[in-house]
């Protein structure tokens, strides 16, 4: 991660366009500064050797006409085009090279800043297009300041030292393939600017194509099992033909500003030999001179060729820089700042909970949680029990600070839970979701999640969870790979590699998110009997334990009952059962076995 980044990863752009480029070098190209330099000489000498060729070749011919020796002027010419190539080269390295250590950096530094930024950033933001500004939109940045950095230092000094050369052989024959290549730059100019509008939506219409490109790959075996294969391949050709739209327009306006300049200096060179000629005939100018401007003009036009590609490339890669720091610049949700609290670890917290409401940011006006005042002591293992959409897990999450609470209504050891580091008290929580997300790595790489658990502390937290014997009738069985999301496992042995990942981590307060819903009832008692052992031992966590299943709720001190967002009832199993409420329902429910817990939740 850059220095810059590091100390002020939040630092904004003194302009959307202007600003990013200073921002760009000032935060990634200026410790290169010496190597730019370096090329930027290596340009120049480039540049002197290629208009000095020419000079060579006009006092040749006139060697020629006055019959004397060429030899010094042909080894001169062979010397300075050989000095060309190497000298090229070398600038070449000393720019280029820099450009991918600004990629590697600016990379690194992006995908840092979306590890910090919070859930409710990615509830907002598509994930195709984060993908698309951290892969495409980085890669463009790298060749603006690589091929566009080297386009604008080579272009630049050609023209200064071929115009010094021209002007000094004829100021009249510059002032003549001057102007049109002068119209042909304008023209091209106020072409290309068009260019930044439309690459900014190409690059936003490719984020889009990669969001339903990775949903589609994502959600493969539901496409499959309802047969929508046509109709998600006709969402992505209506994405990938506007895709096609805007890259056509850019297209026809490179395709007719860039010739612009071949033809002006086509023009440039007719008017050259058209006026030159006559100057030749008249005695103001030699052969030589004649042929050694024409030669000078023959230099200058491949990086006039290049000036509108050149303008194009730097168009779009201020496009792509300005959508990279957009999303760099998006606000960390930290409340605490930089002097979060941070609490002595090693025992379960106490948590009370104050008029808590709360609304997801993208529904303001609904209600998930209202007015839910409690106090959980410290070390006690708490059930939640509600119908699906009580919110349950919303509850968790604010507990987890996955998301933050409104201020003052979740209260830690007597602190404002966001007041707290965030760090520090996510180090405290262990949470395992509702949904686990396995990696596509072995299962051992899954539960020693954070690589902070060894072999031992893995295998152990494997039994623990009930892992045993699936992991003998695996192949490889903790070293197995089991695929994207955890594709290769069943439910229940997903649920566990994720509860396994929990225990092997630990923590002060444990939270479990209806982690036993798709285990058999045997295998369910086991776990509970674990996850009893571990609230009950010394130096003993917080636990809450959020469930459709009561039998799940057999061990807990208290049991929470949310229905719609509030808290309606609290107390033992027994206290639960022997009053009306959705409990008792559910209890009676599963009691005669009509249903599994999940479906009394409905």
């Amino acid at each position: 991660m850059s220095d810059a980044s590091r100390d002020d990863p939040m630092k904004a752009a003194a302009g959307p366009v202007r600003g990013a480029i200073l921002r760009l070098v000032r935060d990634y190209c200026w410790r290169y500064r010496w190597s730019y330099l370096g090329g930027v000489i290596f340009v120049v000498v480039t540049n002197y050797l290629a208009v000095s060729i020419p000079g060579e070749i006009g006092r040749a011919v006139d060697a020629l006409r006055a019959a004397a020796s060429v030899a010094p002027h042909v080894l001169a010419i062979i010397v300075m085009g050989t000095a060309v190539i190497g000298v090229r080269t070398l600038s070449r390295i000393l720019i280029f090279n820099p450009g991918r250590d600004v990629e590697y950096h600016l990379r690194g530094d992006l995908f840092a800043k979306l590890l910090a930024l919070q859930p409710p950033f990615y509830a907002k933001h598509k994930r195709g297009d984060i993908v698309s500004r951290a892969s495409n939109d980085i890669s463009w940045v790298r060749t603006l300041v690589g091929f566009g950095g080297l386009q604008v230092v080579n272009v630049t000094i050609a023209v200064a030292l071929t115009g010094w050369k021209m002007v000094a052989l004829s100021p009249r024959l510059t002032l003549v393939a001057g102007l049109p290549i002068l119209l042909g730059v304008v023209a091209v100019q106020v072409a290309i600017q068009r260019v930044f509008h439309l690459s900014r939506i190409s690059q936003e219409q490719l984020g889009e194509i990669s969001e339903h490109v990775l949903g589609s790959l994502q959600g493969m075996a539901t496409i499959q099992g309802f047969v929508a294969e046509q109709s998600f391949v006709d969402r992505f050709e209506q994405r990938n033909n506007d895709w096609m739209r805007i890259g056509m327009k850019l297209a026809i306006i490179r395709a007719a500003a860039l010739p612009l300049l071949v033809l002006s200096g086509g023009i440039a060179m007719f008017a050259v030999v058209a006026v030159g000629g006559p100057m030749v005939l008249g005695g103001r100018l030699t052969v030589g001179e004649l042929a050694a401007f024409t030669a000078l003009l023959a230099v200058l036009l491949p990086p006039l060729r290049s000036f509108g590609w050149m303008l194009s490339v730097i168009q779009r890669g201020r496009a792509s820089l300005d959508r990279v720091f957009e999303l760099m610049d998006e606000p960390v949700e930290r409340p605490e700042g930089e002097t979060g609290v941070d609490l002595p670890r090693g025992a379960g917290p106490a948590v009370e909970l104050k008029d808590l409401g709360f609304s997801y940011p993208d529904a303001p006006d609904f209600r998930v949680l209202d007015g839910i005042s409690m106090t959980i002591p410290p070390g006690a293992v708490i059930g939640l029990f509600g119908r699906t959409g009580s919110g349950k897990s919303t509850l968790l999450r604010l507990l987890s600070r996955l998301f933050n609470p409104p201020a003052g209504t979740v209260l830690v050891d007597g602190h404002d839970i966001i007041d707290l580091d965030l760090e520090s008290w996510r180090k405290r929580v262990t949470m395992v979701p509702q949904r686990p997300f396995l990696f596509s790595e072995s299962i051992a790489a899954n539960v020693a999640l954070a690589g902070d658990a060894d072999e031992a502390r893995v295998r152990e937290a494997a039994q623990m969870a009930a892992l045993e014997q699936d992991l003998r009738a695996l192949p490889d069985g903790l070293d197995t790979v089991i695929g994207e999301r955890g594709i290769t496992l069943s439910g229940g042995q997903r649920q566990r590699v994720a509860l396994a990942r929990g225990l092997a981590r630990g923590g002060d307060l444990l939270i479990l998110d209806d982690v036993l819903s798709a285990v058999d009832h045997a295998t369910e008692a086991r776990l509970v009997d674990t996850i009893t052992q571990i609230a009950r031992g010394p130096g003993a966590p917080t636990v809450l334990i959020a469930s459709h299943r009561l039998s799940a709720f057999r061990t807990c001190d208290t049991i929470l009952v949310l229905d719609r967002g509030r808290l309606v009832d609290q107390g033992s199993h027994d206290d639960l059962v022997a009053r009306p409420g959705p409990y008792r329902d559910a209890w009676w429910v599963q009691r005669q076995g009509g249903s599994t817990a999940a479906g009394a939740a409905t």
